[in-house]
């Protein structure tokens, strides 16, 4: 072979040509990370970290809403987005199936339960919802939280498209109580003051090790520039002054 077909062989390999579109997959409704202002544009920390991102990559961002987690993931598997940012938690089940690159967020060590006015005592645990026959526990389908309670035998869980879904099946009683993420809680409990947190433990293989952008196992020359390009905007701060920008610090 060549040396001009073998350099021809591993640009292609990257997906992403300077100047090209980087096609990041993300989905609305998810403040601080993502959301859409009056104006219907989409804003954000993880809005904010992708346009940096793709000025790193010397390329022109383009954002698609995919509208929930497993349409979002399908995507990334068909190779019809470059990635997902979108405060994916990175867990030892999802490095398996795709490259996480660390950008945002400290080590969970605990799953908030969300709750409607009061915790029932008999339901501080996730063993004692699972054996309460009337307990029934939202999660955002495909979330890592969805990952966690799956685990819990006799667990009845109900999957929502969106964290308000999740809301308003505990405010009206269709729930006992549901997962969040942990980044989300101060939000919610901002807007919603009747809500209860319930920390609940996590095993050690369930523990998440922060949030991490999503790239296809097959593109791992395009996972590289990425980790070298959040590497850079670590260093140089960015990342820092947009979580303050976002209240993440």
């Amino acid at each position: 072979m060549s040396i001009c077909i073998r350099l021809f062989c591993i640009f292609a390999m990257s997906s992403l040509f300077a100047g090209e579109s980087f096609v990041v997959g993300t989905t609305s409704g998810y403040a601080p990370f993502v959301s859409l202002n009056q104006q219907g544009e989409y804003v954000g920390f993880d809005i904010d970290l992708a346009k940096a991102l793709a000025d790193k990559l010397d390329s022109t961002l383009v954002l698609k809403d995919l509208g929930s987690m497993p349409s979002l993931l399908l995507a990334l598997k068909q190779g019809k987005i470059d990635a997902i940012i979108w405060a994916m938690s990175i867990t030892q089940e999802r490095q398996k199936q795709m490259e996480m690159i660390y950008y945002q967020g400290e080590k969970e060590l605990t799953l908030p339960l969300l709750f409607w006015k009061e915790i029932p005592e008999e339901n501080t645990s996730l063993e004692a919802l699972a054996k309460d026959a009337g307990a029934i526990v939202c999660a955002e389908a495909g979330s890592f939280q969805e990952g966690v309670l799956q685990k819990v035998p006799g667990l009845h869980l109900k999957q929502v498209d969106k964290v308000m879904d999740a809301i308003l099946e505990i405010k009206y009683g269709k729930a006992r109580c549901t997962a969040i993420d942990p980044s989300l809680v101060p939000g919610a409990v901002q807007q919603f003051k009747e809500i209860k947190v319930l920390e609940v433990p996590l095993s050690e293989e369930d523990r998440s090790l922060g949030n991490g952008i999503c790239v296809n196992k097959n593109q791992s020359l395009l996972a590289e520039r990425i980790r070298k390009s959040v590497a850079d905007l670590q260093a140089d701060g960015t990342i820092e002054q947009l979580e303050k920008k976002w209240k993440l610090k």
